[in-house]
């Protein structure tokens, strides 16, 4: 069985103030989405607004993928 201080030790590793976030899944675009993304970021660096929501609708993707 673990001490106490094993177990607040595991807990502040899980918990504490540096304990990492879960990776976030990272998204494989296809090439088409690349290729429209990457044009629309060379128009305008800052895609925002119904812009960016119209751009992620037409890809198929959330508005967050897009940001």
């Amino acid at each position: 069985l673990p001490t106490g201080s094993e177990v607040s030790q595991e807990s502040l590793l899980l918990h504490g103030p540096f304990a990492r976030k879960p990776k976030r899944i990272r998204t494989a675009f296809s090439p088409s989405q690349l290729l429209r993304l990457e044009r629309a970021f060379e128009k305008n660096h800052y895609v925002v607004g119904a812009e960016r929501k119209q751009l992620a609708s037409s890809l198929s993707l959330s508005e967050t993928q897009v940001q």
